[in-house]
């Protein structure tokens, strides 16, 4: 008998993390269910056609998000509104006109209802709480009223306002498993009152690679060379004053250890988009531009600057073919980390440096927030030096964390049975 899975809080497949959270899972489910039939529910479905590959349905939010374009009043009316309108389905069953009704037709049809995996439950601010969480937050409110909800692999926390507090507080306490996938996470939620928890893996350590469906040859691999990838972002330092100092700092430093890279260590060097959207400022080619104008042109020789939109799974073969690597995207360490690539992580919220904890790998990490071409040096020289003993290790814990990533797919199967 086919069991129905509906996973939300999905957010664009242009970030190939997020993609390869949602790609894994459904491998995952799909592995101990061979029978689900899951539906996923997008902030922007018109994206994703890469899961109706995998054979799910695609969907909009139950609450959707107010557009970037609104000012603070328009948005405060917009989630009211959004909030009501799905108030109102619970209690008399009427979908609100201005909806489309496949989410909320996957919802009543739904076993069990699982809140992605990824680190989109969080609060910066010291007063108030952004949009951002209370839409997370009402879809997971909203389907525990109804449905059995697990919370799949996800990084949680910190929450700074009481406010932000004191909602998650009362949403998470109402789903029923939450797994997570780094410790910090449950320090964060112990803070905060929710203790039922579960310590995982990132889903995405499970997820299959293949060749780029476009020609192979066009990130040019040399074979005779110490080939190593970089991914940097259009980091913003939220909640510090001087960010534009912090942000040339961390340009700076990344295009400093690739001069070092290149002129001692004979490296080519390869800057990649894991991020190529579904915003400007979310597009690495952009910051991968910051650090090629920083280059000199006897080190641009030795660097390939790739524009290619790539699946996650043709970034994760790209990146096993590397020697060693230097992300700032959490999932592109992950990609590589996976495929047994010695790895130095630029940590940009705590989500990194819990699951470089978990792998045993701290002193690979750098805070972006304290980042400077010396401290990145010496993490890519100590690195370099160990990346034979690095990649064993690699070799003997990767498959463990493989195997902690695949818990939350063992619950949905015991929890729909």
């Amino acid at each position: 008998m086919d069991k129905n899975i509906l996973i939300i809080n999905a957010h664009s497949s242009k970030n190939k993390g997020d993609a390869a959270i949602i790609i894994s899972m459904v491998q995952s489910i799909l592995k101990f269910t061979p029978s689900a039939k899951i539906t996923i529910s997008s902030r922007y479905p018109e994206d994703d056609d890469i899961y109706k590959e995998l054979g799910c349905e695609v969907v909009e939010h139950l609450t959707r998000y107010p557009s970037q374009g609104m000012s603070k009043i328009q948005r405060i009316k917009f989630i009211k509104n959004e909030l009501n309108g799905v108030k109102k389905f619970f209690k008399s069953g009427i979908i609100p006109e201005d909806r489309n009704s496949s989410i909320f037709k996957a919802l009543e049809k739904s076993d069990i209802v699982v809140s992605c995996g990824g680190g989109f439950l969080y609060s910066h601010p010291k007063y108030h709480i952004e949009a951002s969480l209370i839409m997370h937050l009402s879809q997971i409110y909203f389907a525990s009223k109804k449905k059995k909800v697990l919370l799949y692999s996800q990084s949680i926390g910190p929450f700074r306002s009481l406010a932000s507090q004191k909602l998650a507080n009362w949403v998470l306490n109402k789903a029923d498993t939450i797994t997570i996938r780094e410790e910090l996470s449950r320090g964060f939620l112990n803070d905060i009152g929710v203790n039922n928890v579960e310590v995982v893996g990132d889903s995405a350590f499970t997820m299959e690679m293949h060749k780029p469906v476009s020609d192979i040859d066009s990130f040019n691999i040399d074979e005779s060379a110490f080939n190593i990838g970089v991914t940097v972002r259009q980091w913003e330092f939220p909640g510090k004053e001087n960010r534009d100092s912090l942000y040339q700092e961390y340009i700076n430093s990344v295009a400093g250890s690739i001069e070092l890279l290149v002129k001692n260590y004979n490296s080519k060097v390869y800057l990649v988009p894991q991020v190529t959207g579904p915003t400007q400022i979310e597009d690495d080619r952009v910051a991968n531009k910051h650090i090629w104008d920083k280059l000199k042109d006897d080190v641009k020789v030795n660097v390939d600057f790739l524009t290619n939109d790539y699946t996650p799974q043709e970034l994760k073969y790209i990146y096993s073919k590397f020697d060693m690597f230097i992300g700032t995207r959490m999932h592109s360490n992950i990609f590589s980390l996976s495929s047994h690539v010695p790895t130095v992580a630029i940590s940009y919220e705590p989500k990194t440096a819990g699951i470089m904890e978990m792998l045993g790998l701290p002193e690979y990490v750098i805070d972006i927030n304290e980042i400077s071409l010396d401290s990145l040096n010496q993490a890519v020289k100590k690195c370099y030096t160990n990346r034979f003993e690095y990649s064993e290790y690699l070799h003997a814990e990767i498959p463990k964390m493989k195997e902690r990533a695949e818990i939350p797919a063992i619950k949905i199967n015991q929890i729909i049975n």
